[in-house]
């Protein structure tokens, strides 16, 4: 089961938020794709959220693309906020779908850099199956879980 950002944010607007949070201290994330022969690669790239989309573009010929568009699942990664890990860091698993024409004007038009040339890039837009935002709180390790069909499930660890 699936859903996108703009459904995960109606069903948990406080985890939502926290989770954008993460995602926008930082210019850059870390994402996990899958090779062909099914080892993980872990690539950079930014991962804006809006429009109620994550979004992921990359360069139509970059490794990530071929990955992606073979398997669509995918996991990426916040950078953590410090040591303590007090706010937390942030991770969105899922299927990464090729945007549609519309979406690839929505996702120009507010870009924080000049698109010269789309043909170049490759856009996705995700579906969500899995949230997680892990917390240090008190000493103690707080992880909090969600998926479209279980929802909210917390685990805090000593």
């Amino acid at each position: 089961m699936t859903v996108t950002w703009s459904d995960f944010r109606h069903a948990e607007p406080a985890l939502a938020a926290s989770v954008q949070e993460r995602f926008e201290s930082h210019c850059h994330a870390v994402m996990a794709t899958l090779r062909r022969d099914g080892a993980p690669r872990l690539s950079g790239m930014e991962a804006p959220i809006r429009d109620g989309h994550l979004w992921l573009a990359m360069d139509m010929v970059s490794r990530k693309t071929d990955d992606l568009r073979r398997d669509p699942r995918f996991s990426i990664h916040s950078a953590p906020d410090g040591e303590e890990l007090s706010l937390g860091d942030a991770r969105i698993e899922g299927l990464a779908r090729p945007a549609v024409v519309s979406e690839v004007a929505l996702f120009i038009e507010a870009h924080r850099f000049p698109v010269d040339d789309p043909s170049t890039m490759a856009l996705f837009t995700v579906d969500v199956t899995r949230v997680v935002l892990t917390r240090v709180e008190d000493r103690a390790l707080r992880v909090i879980t969600w998926t479209p069909a279980g929802g909210v499930a917390t685990v805090r660890l000593p």
